[in-house]
């Protein structure tokens, strides 16, 4: 018997360095397809996926014997392109009894199966918990609200340090967290209000006692610049007075600016770059620059010939990685999600050439990053994992079911009174049209520092 279409991830082979596909897998040998006649090879690699160890088992072949299958016409070819030869794929069985071939194909076949009746039987977490050992028993324990939530996540930790950050880290990394630039995030409705509301200093008070944090060592520190805007629904974004009336106010406290822009609609093109004239004329009158964090190219193409006054930043959005508050219960090896695409050289050389990008965005989350040379700003605690532009939050609160998602033209911001909660253990929320992980290694711990190689970050942005 023979099992047809394994998933790539399970079973992959190579004939000669060429990587070809696998469409069918048996005791006796396996069948592959290619796009064009097959030659003659001298060698086949199969890799078969091991579960158990999270890593390949290779086997290689070298004595087999090889036969065409029947040839397969495009579906939507005439019968005369046929006659001529022109076929979307040919399929060949390759006939092996090599008896460590034999050996892996009767174990991925018995670990395959298993996966299939473990997804078919039970649920994800169970699922996880099969393969991983994923605590699924944890999930039936939710905390009543964000609030909630907030106060273990971070009440816990700060009653921990005494808000002297010598007590928990060595000399190099207070020099390092010392010398870095520090901001704070008003990224939703609120947060304006209040920070328009009240004095400097009794705003810092009352945003450090709300979530908990009054002994961190940030509490104790004046920000030196702030974040304006949300990087992840452009609903969030503050209205035109708002926004110039906090950086009215931010520049009279002196503090520096960057304004958060998330992805870019088509109804929003025209909007946003009037929006852009008018707060590069205020850098103009104020004699200051503005850094623009930017996650959608065409604000890059915006900012073509503005880049004097504002300073575009590679968001959240633009600067990828696998992030999910899940990946501690992972298996395998983890370094590779060490770096992106940033750590290449000539990409960093395409984006400061072309767009005149110098700085990147990234998010502390969970796992060991290896930042690239220049300038990067870290936030935490918490970081993205999903956005939608068709809000989860929104679909919930107006129909009951968060799949039935469209895009909130009119936002009445439900996201300021409710937020979506999750099993304790995760550490993750649903706040407006996004999921979001919390990293809890905080900078007076010296394990948030261990988690960051190469470059260390020359700004940390909180964004609570």
């Amino acid at each position: 018997m023979r099992i047809a279409m394994i998933p790539f991830g399970l079973l992959s082979g190579f004939m000669d360095g060429k990587e070809i596909r696998i469409t069918e897998l048996g005791e006796d040998g396996f069948r592959f397809r290619l796009a064009e006649e097959c030659p003659e090879p001298e060698q086949f690699l199969i890799c078969f996926y091991d579960m158990k160890k999270a890593g390949y088992r290779r086997v290689e072949i070298r004595r087999f014997g090889m036969s065409a299958a029947e040839e397969q016409c495009q579906q939507d070819q005439q019968p005369s392109e046929k006659e001529t030869g022109k076929y979307f794929y040919r399929e060949y069985f390759v006939r092996a009894e090599q008896k460590d071939y034999v050996q892996e194909v009767r174990r991925l076949a018995g670990e395959y199966n298993r996966y299939i009746r473990l997804k078919l039987d039970g649920d994800d977490a169970e699922l996880a918990k099969s393969l991983t050992g994923y605590p699924a028993e944890l999930d039936e324990m939710h905390c009543r609200s964000l609030e909630e939530q907030k106060k273990r996540w971070f009440l816990r930790e700060s009653e921990k340090t005494s808000g002297n950050p010598q007590d928990t880290m060595g000399t190099e990394e207070l020099r390092l967290l010392d010398n870095a630039e520090f901001a704070l995030e008003l990224n939703c409705t609120s947060l304006y209000e209040e920070y328009l509301r009240q004095p400097l200093l009794d705003f810092l008070a009352s945003y450090w006692q709300k979530n908990y944090l009054t002994h961190s060592y940030f509490a104790g520190r004046i920000p030196d610049r702030f974040y304006i805007g949300n990087q992840f629904c452009h609903n969030l974004f503050p209205t035109e007075e708002q926004l110039f009336s906090i950086m009215d106010k931010m520049y009279s406290e002196g503090s520096e600016i960057t304004l958060e822009f998330s992805y870019i609609r088509e109804f929003m093109l025209s909007s946003v770059g009037k929006l852009l004239e008018k707060v590069d004329n205020w850098c103009c009158i104020h004699g200051v620059n503005v850094e623009i964090v930017v996650n959608d190219w065409a604000m890059m193409e915006m900012l073509c010939g503005k880049t004097f006054r504002l300073r575009p930043v590679l968001g959240t959005l633009l600067n990828k990685r696998k992030k999910d508050p899940r990946m501690k219960y992972k298996s395998g090896d983890t370094s590779l999600f060490q770096q992106n695409s940033l750590n290449a050289g000539f990409y960093r050389d395409f984006l400061a050439e072309e767009f005149h990008i110098h700085r990147y965005e990234w998010e502390s989350c969970g796992y060991p990053q290896e930042l690239p040379p220049g300038k990067n700003s870290l936030h935490l605690p918490f970081y993205q994992t999903n956005t939608s532009q068709y809000c989860p939050l929104y679909a919930l609160c107006t129909t009951g079911d968060r799949g039935t998602q469209q895009l909130a033209e009119h936002c009445p911001k439900f996201c300021e009174k409710y937020a979506l909660l999750y099993p304790e253990h995760l550490h993750m929320t649903g706040r407006y049209n996004s999921l979001f992980g919390v990293d809890k290694t905080f900078p007076e711990i010296p394990e948030m520092w261990k988690n960051i190689k190469g470059t260390k970050p020359d700004r940390i942005v909180v964004n609570i």
